[in-house]
């Protein structure tokens, strides 16, 4: 039998063998165990994720104690199913639940599935590079005031591009009134391990916190960990939720990589980070103030920058052509890009010769775009369409957003879409974010922000290559397109 997904894999390291700065965090240099060797079942001895006494209690205690929280629980199913788990566990039908707008589509599968309505808040705009940076919390108390009956808020810090909001100050406001917060922090399991990032959710005394470790840590692909602390939410709630939705054959390769990666963070990280750190503080403060490819320096607020995160801002020269010349020049895979910028993501696996070989090449790209060598390329005609700025005002449904996955749908195409109910979620990839949800309404707008982004070769989950989307089913619409 043709071995077609392991030997694309070998084929491209055999021929990429390149400078992973995307995820996994490990890059590709973690713990040598068999993975074939370690996958077993629940054999006597080998304890239950789903009922653990022995063993896997045992490293999931670790787990808290390192991370200081009264309790933590291995994820298999990934960051999501813990998302989905601590909304479903700390919400009823027909609760109000305040969303961050910028969150991920687990959020929404949340709110689908416990029929839960969902109040969105717009996260402020980078006015440049024009993606979301943090929510503030005077957009929390308007959205209390105005739906004062919310349950609590799911807030994602830090974001995929490494801004921060003030969660300590968000939770405690929500705290004073009663209410939860639970913070998607998938991109966050490293912040614990060194002082001079972010604040982590536990610390700032989040209600549940929800962690990849396979991000920016060395775990395997598809691991993570949920967090607990306080009485504000049913744990045992969401625990029913996690062994609901979760797999009833867990990994133990999976399980395994987690608590390696705990070990390894606490043997290594503070020293592995502090490097990432203050590198990225380097060329920061080095770089030209006309320098082509700039180094993204975070905003100005208390809450701080991630810095393992490295976004370069590219001007007047395309950020795609820039990481396709990274990978075919340099060797260096970066994580994504746009019109206008490259994610570099760093993780426990980066090394000192990772770094100097990503700041040599984008000095060296600079070098050549000024001296004109690069001034064939694709130059950009006009600014970034940012992803997030289709969501501002968007995420609105006028069906219940359960409804509309259950409705009937036809499909149709994009362009003759204008004034239609979406009949699925349409999100660009990555980040992973939905700019239009099962019930939502489409707009002129919507459809040219969308068709913007696919003609610059973003991937939207929700819409073919033939540009068709699925919309609800309504009698006697009217297209005006």
């Amino acid at each position: 039998m043709k071995k077609s997904i392991l030997k694309k894999q070998l084929d491209h390291l055999n021929k990429n063998n390149h400078f992973r700065f995307h995820m996994p965090g490990h890059k590709g240099s973690g713990n040598d165990f068999d993975i074939f060797t370690y996958d077993t079942t629940e054999i006597p001895g080998a304890d239950n994720l789903h009922d653990p006494k022995g063993v896997i209690a045992e490293v999931q205690e670790k787990c808290a104690k390192v991370y200081g929280s009264e309790e933590t629980a291995i994820l298999v199913n990934g960051s999501t199913t813990g998302i989905q788990s601590a909304i479903l566990g700390a919400c009823s039908p027909g609760e109000q639940l305040i969303v961050s707008a910028n969150c991920h589509r687990s959020v929404f599968g949340a709110l689908a599935l416990g029929r839960i309505k969902g109040v969105f808040i717009t996260p402020e705009f980078d006015e440049v590079m024009g993606f979301a940076k943090e929510v503030s919390l005077d957009s929390v108390k308007e959205a209390i005031i105005k739906y004062p009956q919310s349950r609590g808020m799911i807030l994602t810090n830090p974001t995929y591009y490494g801004t921060t909001s003030d969660v300590k100050a968000i939770g405690e406001f929500l705290h004073g009134l009663g209410k939860f917060l639970i913070v998607d922090e998938a991109h966050g399991a490293h912040l614990h391990f060194n002082k001079e990032l972010p604040l982590d959710a536990i610390a700032a005394e989040a209600d549940v916190s929800i962690q990849s470790t396979h991000k920016i840590l060395g775990s395997l692909t598809q691991s993570s960990l949920i967090h607990f602390q306080g009485s504000r939410i049913n744990r045992q709630q969401v625990k029913f939720f996690l062994s609901l939705l979760q797999s009833s054959s867990p990994s133990y390769p999976l399980m395994i990589s987690v608590e390696e990666a705990v070990d390894q963070a606490c043997e290594k990280g503070t020293e592995i980070f502090k490097i990432i750190i203050d590198a990225h503080e380097d060329f920061s403060k080095n770089q030209s103030p006309n320098a082509p490819i700039s180094l993204y320096k975070g905003h100005d607020s208390d809450s701080g920058y991630d810095q393992s995160k490295w976004l370069f801002h590219t001007r007047g020269i395309s950020g795609d052509l820039i990481e396709e010349i990274l990978l075919k020049t340099y060797r260096i895979q970066c994580e994504l890009s746009g019109n206008d910028h490259v994610l570099a993501m760093t993780g426990i696996g980066t090394t000192q010769s990772d770094i100097d070989a990503l700041t040599g090449a984008i000095d060296d790209l600079n070098k050549k775009i000024l001296s004109g060598e690069l001034k064939d390329h694709a130059i950009i005609a006009s600014p970034d369409l940012p992803t997030e700025k289709l969501i501002a005002g968007a995420l609105k449904t006028e069906v219940p957003l359960w409804k509309g996955i259950y409705d009937e749908k036809e499909k149709c195409p994009l362009a003759e879409a204008n004034g239609r109910l979406a009949g699925d979620f349409i999100i660009p990839y990555p980040p992973g974010i939905p700019v239009l949800l099962p019930g939502s309404r489409i707009n002129k707008e919507m459809i040219a922000g969308l068709s913007h982004l696919m003609d610059n070769g973003i991937i939207i989950v929700g819409i073919n290559e033939n540009r068709e989307l699925l919309l609800l089913e309504e009698k006697g619409v009217i297209n005006d397109a």
